[in-house]
């Protein structure tokens, strides 16, 4: 997985987020230009386990060719197998460990942000995933969990073989307020010699220069909700308002064949999260009729009217 040469390339990474960055958003995102994406986070534990929802969040489109899967888990040798299981259920290209995951429920397992006081248990994870599946890892940090260094733990983590260090520009305890802080993750890269990309507040072409003019890698996260085509206009490439509209149909409708097996109604409440982001310029009556439909074509109707409008997300 090169992940360098990849970063070489103008253009934005999506991060993975819960409830978004399913495979029909990760198809759009990476039809718009995204250097690769990430799956959502899977519990290593759930996977071992059978876990139907595991199982699910582990599923990539057939169209999918650079496929990465983020886990997350508390115990080295438990996260290898679960990387293992996962490389080979997937035909994965890299296995993205998260370290950073601010929620108390993921904290309280000894997983994610709890990582980030534990370089020693960190460094044991990158090695063991990497003698397991063979490829390379990447590792999602945060800047500490209360503003302590996390150099410590970039360098150890380097020391391990990672391949690649995406970094939020938060603390744990911050989660998502306050200002991501750039500044810190440009001091991260310095620290050392392998790839880094950074992420927090990239909402628009403009922050994403700016963030670049570092020479760091950038990822778009919630600033990529509601409007895929930004993975295109960082590239310096015009979209137009009927491909705005054309690209949120084209989700909804790849969204409800994706989840058909839940049947259409339960697909449809699941497509809220994204509806909301494409909507945001609507008026308010017309948002909450979207929101509450179980119509598709009703759906339909608004996303043709208001994605892509100006104010929107």
């Amino acid at each position: 997985m090169p992940f360098a040469a990849l970063l070489e390339r103008e253009g934005a990474v999506l991060a993975p987020m819960a409830s978004f960055s399913d495979a029909p958003f990760r198809l759009l995102a990476s039809g718009f230009g995204a250097l690769w994406t990430v799956s959502e986070m899977i519990m290593s534990r759930s996977l071992l386990q059978g876990s139907q929802g595991a199982l699910e969040l582990l599923r990539f489109h057939p169209a999918e060719g650079l496929r990465i899967a983020q886990l997350a888990g508390s115990d080295p040798e438990e996260v290898a197998e679960a990387a293992e299981l996962a490389a080979s259920l997937a035909g994965l290209r890299a296995i993205d460990l998260n370290m950073g995951c601010p929620m108390p429920k993921v904290v309280s397992r000894g997983a994610g942000a709890a990582l980030l006081d534990d370089p020693k248990r960190a460094a044991r994870m990158v090695e063991l995933v990497r003698r397991r599946t063979g490829l390379p890892v990447s590792v999602k940090l945060r800047l500490g969990n209360r503003g302590e260094s996390v150099l410590p733990l970039a360098l150890a983590l380097q020391d391990a073989g990672a391949a690649l260090l995406r970094v939020h520009g938060r603390t744990a305890r911050q989660r998502y307020g306050g200002r991501a802080d750039w500044n810190k993750i440009a001091a991260v890269a310095a620290a050392v010699s392998l790839p880094v990309v950074g992420s927090g507040d990239v909402r628009s072409v403009r922050d994403y220069r700016q963030r670049r003019a570092l020479g760091l890698g950038v990822a778009l996260a919630r600033g990529a909700l509601g409007r895929p085509w930004i993975f295109a206009e960082v590239r310096g490439l015009a979209v137009d308002r009927e491909e705005k509209r054309e690209a949120a149909l084209r989700h909804l409708r790849l969204h409800l064949s994706w989840y058909e097996q839940h049947g259409q109604t339960r697909a449809l409440r699941a497509f809220r999260g994204h509806l909301g982001h494409y909507l945001a310029a609507a008026p308010a009556a017309e948002r909450r009729r979207a929101m509450k439909s179980e119509d598709p074509a009703l759906v339909e109707e608004s996303l043709w009217r208001w994605a892509g409008a100006e104010g929107s997300a």
